[in-house]
């Protein structure tokens, strides 16, 4: 029995069935496939039935002579529907139970359209999905499935009003952004086309231009909406993309599409202006979209050349780049789906072993069995890569302990067999540049690599290693308690941080983690920045204490500035007279000072300082030490929780104690310490690595 066979719909039920000698045993390197042989004739309550012989063949003797089917298993678009495969097909003259998705692609392809193929590999119904044999066996070949296939079809769903819409839209601004392009390269040879650059939306020049129609917002929305059916989204997909990247046919009922054209329109696009525009209800659905583009992108570039902009990865052996590679890939398709999460790791196997060929290397990897827990599979996949790694990344996308999902895995392992946890996480290392952190390493270009040993055999499976507790946590504010509660921290700093900046740049470079969308560290003028978003926050707390008639908040508001003013003045922060001046200037022009709020929130400034601590499920939190010393850390992060360097670590980790009296601890997650991101902490007096555990 399938140990997850409850989330595969076809193994419960086909394990209960008599299908006789419909699945043989295949030979080795062999797959079945479907020949249509025509409609079965209709029963007076139904319509007839699709009827198909399997045959069998050896994959690479077949080579382009059959098609390969991409679908969702489930329905096209919603997540909360149970599919009960309600429909059936005849293969081999037994009637075999279809859900709903596809049996719209098998009639579209065979009764509504020209399409058909003389031989059909649909894994539903090729795959013996009760035979957990054959199932792993069936994937180790799933490369050379589609990649030798004639051709791809790839089936979306039925179409829709958002699928009409997204169609027209994409048809007439395709072709022109080709033309865009082109232009912009003719004027400009040496320069980069990137996201921000083109602004299809409402520019009238660019209309008038190239002859495009305006269009609402409505259809702009529809696209999103369209990019969100499931099948963008499946993990098994990247596969069947990738390595059928020249031969593969995308449709939507009728409507076709074209891959190439949406990879091109996302990345440059609507990767342009997401958050310049107003997509209410559709937000993380704008996110999600551009993740996924940008992870096909970024695999299929593998297929050539792994790029890394980690300074130290031209460090790495080739083993190293090897399993860099495979972490770094596994760690950001999480947020893909999977009908079974154990392929979530086996699905990737076919671009590691891919890297690895490349490299002269044969990459130790988990072969897909489905005999084996998911937890199991998670367990072992983190073991081969803490053990080929020697880093500690891994750490940094566990979820915020009170987003966690219930679990038998260890506090130190993400959950990547749950859908989104790692990608909720938004970890500091995924910031513009953030890989140039190297807290436990005293340069980039010095490799030092972390001592770990994994207890396995342990029921806790407990993480080894060495580290430095750099101090302990005494204040934490969560930002969603008000901005001027941030403010405050600065009231229990020394006047001079550790290294010698004043309170209030030590707090705002902390806010942004030390870097800018094109810096690190962060310039000085970024504190200019920091003024702007300083008086948005202090003309919004004062409009709606004003609204509100809240006395108390506006003299709390008040007195912080007096007391900043007196003990840690800074051009970032106003005087109270100035403070007065500028609330008396909006009150005065209410619409005016609503404008440059309005701009102010959509613009790169504000999301600079906004994106590390609200990133995320939980968002980061600020927190100060007993020794004043000022980072970001899990929102769950308490007083009296610790702050430890982990040896070789870009980053900090907050652990707590696993219990009184314990010499255990949990992790809660990665952190930010201001001060201490290039390898100051490894000069500190007294500072020697001890051994820590992780439960």
């Amino acid at each position: 029995m399938d140990p997850l066979a409850s989330v595969n719909p076809y193994v419960s039920l086909k394990e209960g069935s008599r299908l006789g000698k419909v699945y043989e045993r295949l030979p080795e390197r062999s797959a079945r496939f479907l020949r249509y042989k025509g409609v079965e004739p209709p029963a007076e309550s139904s319509r007839g039935l699709l009827v198909f012989e399997f045959e069998v063949h050896n994959v690479a003797d077949i080579k382009a002579g059959y098609s390969a089917l991409s679908y969702t298993w489930g329905h096209p678009i919603r997540d909360d529907f149970k599919d009960d495969l309600s429909f059936e097909v005849v293969c081999n003259g037994q009637r075999m139970p279809i859900g709903i998705d596809l049996n719209d692609a098998l009639q579209y392809v065979y009764v509504e359209s020209d399409i058909a193929p003389p031989l059909f590999w649909v894994d539903a119904l090729c795959i013996n999905q009760s035979d957990l044999d054959e199932r792993a066996k069936q994937v180790t070949l799933m490369t050379s499935i589609y990649s030798n296939a004639a051709n791809v079809i790839v089936w979306l769903g039925m179409d829709d009003a958002d699928a009409h819409e997204a169609h027209a839209l994409l048809s007439e601004y395709s072709p022109a952004l080709k033309n865009i392009i082109s232009d912009l390269i003719s004027e400009n040879p040496m320069g980069l086309i990137g996201a921000g650059m083109i602004n299809l939306y409402d520019d009238p020049k660019i209309h008038e231009k190239y002859h495009l129609t305006p269009r609402p917002m409505e259809a702009w929305k529809a696209v999103v909406r369209f990019l969100s059916r499931r099948w963008f989204a499946r993990i098994w997909v990247v596969q069947e993309i990738i390595f059928a990247y020249d031969s593969h046919q995308i449709y939507c009922g009728p409507l076709r599409f074209d891959w190439s054209d949406l990879d091109r329109f996302v990345s440059l696009v609507f990767g342009a202006q997401w958050h310049g525009l107003n997509f209410h209800g559709v937000e993380r659905e704008t996110s999600k979209i551009a993740r996924i583009f940008t992870f096909h992108r970024e695999i299929r570039m593998s297929a050539t050349e792994y790029m890394n902009d980690d300074p130290q990865f031209s460090l790495l052996s080739p083993e190293g780049k090897l399993y860099d590679f495979a972490q770094s890939y596994l760690l950001s398709s999480a947020f893909l789906e999977a009908t079974d999460p154990r392929d979530r790791v086996f699905a990737l196997s076919a671009f590691i072993n891919a890297y690895g060929a490349k490299l002269g290397l044969r990459p130790i990897w988990l072969r897909a069995d489905y005999t084996l827990q998911t937890t199991e599979v998670m367990l072992r996949t983190a073991q081969v890569l803490l053990w080929k790694t020697r880093s500690l990344d891994m750490l940094s996308y566990v979820s915020d302990l009170s987003y966690r999902a219930e679990s038998n895995l260890p506090s130190w392992m993400p959950h990547f067999h749950v859908p989104g946890a790692v990608a909720s996480v938004e970890s500091l290392l995924d910031l513009h540049q953030g890989r140039k952190y190297h807290a436990g390493s005293l340069s980039t270009a010095v490799q030092t690599f972390s001592n770990v040993y994994l207890h396995m055999d342990s029921p806790g499976q407990e993480l080894e290693t060495q580290g430095y507790l750099l101090d302990t946590v005494e204040q934490v504010v969560l930002f969603d308690s008000g901005f001027i509660s941030t403010m405050e921290i600065c009231l229990n700093l020394p006047p001079k941080y550790v290294n010698g900046e004043s309170p209030v740049e030590a707090l705002w470079r902390t806010l942004i983690a030390g870097r800018t969308d094109t810096a690190f560290p962060a310039p000085p003028e970024t504190a200019n920045d920091f003024a702007l978003f300083v008086r948005a926050g202090l003309i919004g707390i004062s409009m709606e204490a004003l609204e509100a008639r809240n006395k108390d908040a506006l003299l709390r508001l008040i007195t912080v500035l007096g007391e900043m003013e007196e003990h840690c003045p800074h051009p970032s922060i106003p005087t109270v007279a100035e403070f007065n001046g500028i609330l008396s200037a909006a009150l005065g022009d209410l619409d005016g000072c609503l404008k440059v709020l309005t701009e102010l929130h959509a613009s790169s400034t504000y999301r600079t300082m906004m994106s590390p601590t609200h990133w995320g499920q939980k968002g980061k939190a600020l927190f100060r030490t007993r020794k004043g010393f000022l980072g970001l850390s899990p929102h769950s992060t308490q007083i009296g929780d610790e702050v430890w360097l982990l040896k070789g670590a870009r980053l900090f980790h907050v652990l707590r104690k696993a219990e009184s009296g314990s010499d255990e601890r949990i992790l809660l997650g990665e952190g930010y310490v201001h001060g201490f991101m290039e390898g100051e902490a490894l000069r500190l007096d007294g500072m020697n690595y001890a051994n820590v555990t992780i439960k």
